[in-house]
């Protein structure tokens, strides 16, 4: 592959902060031919990249197989780092792996000042995908396939190699005499994805690229209609809840808010979504939605307490209920971010304009049993710095304490 062809992916996928030093792009590299691929492609594009190689330490040789490819990056003229992943519990083992490699990607990403992420997903990895959603009655969302940028945590990741099959990745790296390794797993049948990659032949992979077509432009219409109703009919808080006008309350709307309240990476099913608008309340997916009453004339939406996790240590930067990371950077040895819960009872709520529900479930810090530590709220400023850390429609990022 050319440089210049290279370089024109890139600059469709932009913007680029400046090439310097500060502000390396982060590349997600496996050792495999993919992401070498995307290394060699990437240090020719720019030249300030880093490359991280994550060992998830699931195989005896993985060890030496990561420290081999961090060597060969180096011989490429690529800064390259190990990360080396912590046990995790066993059960759904490529989920979990793939959840422990991105929270590891991402660290290293903030400390190296990386902004962007490069993924080497290809062509064939797109075919898959489709193939494999539109078996679980995937709706346009998923069949639209693996997105080319999106913003996931903290980071941008950028897949500038979905337009290219495997094969010309893997000439690329044969013309450049540039070695690989074959994970063994990638033969495993007993992955679902690994079936796909076999059995899949010409003519479906030509209709999966047709499908996506189709649901792109379905999704597109969708999105264009939801970012009409939430900015006509919703309103965000700060502290994590949500008012939404009776007229707009539709599927789409209450799906998209209540994924976004909940944190949760998943929109609710349709069925449990379609009875809750039925009753016009209930909870679901970890979100309680009402009558607004006094907040005006519709529904509020407020994270159900039973359903936050449990207190977790205090650290900048850690994420407490999948919603809020703390930016406060020094806090007592032992302390522990968890709910305010009862500690709310010191505020007026009522004149700060906060539903009491959503005021519970906010995160404070917590040493030995007491909160000295708690966000901004309504009105009322706090001695704690927490950012929204889910993703929030048509809105941006929101921020408590600063």
């Amino acid at each position: 592959m050319e440089e210049r062809e290279f370089a024109g992916l890139m600059t469709e996928l932009g913007p680029w902060a400046p090439d310097v030093a500060e502000a390396p792009v982060g590349l997600a590299v496996s050792g495999g031919a993919d992401s070498m691929a995307l290394a060699f492609l990437a240090r020719r594009w720019r030249r300030n990249v880093i490359a991280f190689v994550v060992d998830h330490a699931l195989r005896p040789e993985s060890a030496d197989e990561a420290r081999l490819t961090v060597g060969r990056l180096v011989e490429m003229g690529v800064t390259a780092r190990l990360l080396t992943l912590a046990p995790f519990p066993k059960g759904r083992l490529q989920e979990r792996a793939r959840q422990a490699r991105f929270e590891a990607l991402e660290e290293a990403c903030v400390v190296a000042g990386c902004l962007d992420l490069l993924v080497a997903h290809h062509a064939g990895d797109q075919d898959e995908t489709v193939w494999m959603r539109s078996l679980r009655a995937s709706g346009p969302a998923g069949l639209s396939g693996i997105q080319p940028v999106c913003v996931r945590g903290r980071i941008r990741l950028v897949r500038p190699l979905l337009s290219l099959s495997k094969d010309r990745l893997r000439q690329t790296l044969k013309a450049e005499n540039l070695p690989w390794i074959e994970d063994p797993s990638n033969a495993n049948r007993r992955f679902e994805r690994v079936r796909w990659r076999q059995d899949l032949t010409s003519g479906q992979r030509r209709e999966a690229a047709l499908l996506r077509t189709s649901a792109i432009r379905e999704r597109q219409r969708i999105e264009a209609e939801l970012a009409v109703n939430l900015a006509r009919h919703a309103v965000w808080h700060s502290e994590g809840w949500v008012f939404l006008e009776r007229g707009g309350v539709c599927e789409e709307t209450l799906a998209a808010l209540i994924r976004l309240v909940s944190g949760s990476s998943y929109r609710p099913a349709r069925d449990a979504l379609l009875r809750l608008m039925e009753q016009g309340e209930g909870t679901l997916s970890g979100v309680h939605v009402q009558p607004a009453g006094r907040f005006g004339d519709g529904v509020i939406l407020v994270r159900e307490e039973k359903a936050v996790t449990g207190p977790v240590a205090a650290r900048a930067g850690v994420v407490w209920d999948g919603r809020w990371r703390l930016l406060t950077p020094d806090v007592p040895s032992g302390s522990l971010v968890g709910a305010l819960g009862n500690a709310v009872h010191a505020l007026d709520l009522r004149r700060l304009g906060v539903p009491s529900a959503a005021a519970r479930c906010l995160p404070g810090v917590w040493h030995e049993g007491r909160l000295i530590l708690w966000p901004r709220i309504g009105e009322k400023a706090g001695g704690a710095g927490f950012v929204w850390a889910a993703g929030v429609p048509a809105t941006g990022e929101n921020r408590l304490g600063t």
